[in-house]
């Protein structure tokens, strides 16, 4: 093994289980369904609001849903991640990078 490939960091596989969508974001989550947060991104306007979502739950690993959208247009998301339930905006849950959650997670 050559010194440049020892420092290479290893592909990692990003195979989703079968029937299983890739991660994606928390403001285009299916309401009613189980996710669970892959990881938080800072909004590049606003970026204290990663901080701010991991201070309130939206941590990865935590168990989310949105449990419904404000009418019309979608905003604001109520969301529960753990056993909390939030109102967020369509910006804030942007941040928030889920997949969905393994049946044995559920």
């Amino acid at each position: 093994m050559s010194p440049e490939s020892a420092m290479q960091p290893a592909p990692r596989s990003a195979t989703p289980a079968a029937g299983v969508p890739p991660a994606q974001r928390l403001d285009r989550a299916e309401t009613g369904r189980r996710y669970t947060v892959r990881q938080v991104t800072p909004d590049p306007q606003v970026p204290e609001r990663a901080r701010q979502l991991e201070e309130i739950g939206f941590l990865p690993g935590e168990q989310v849903m949105v449990m419904t959208r404000g009418f019309p247009g979608g905003d604001p998301l109520v969301v529960r991640v753990g056993q909390s339930t939030f109102a967020l905006r369509g910006a804030e849950a942007a941040c928030v990078h889920i997949e969905a959650a393994s049946a044995a997670g559920a």
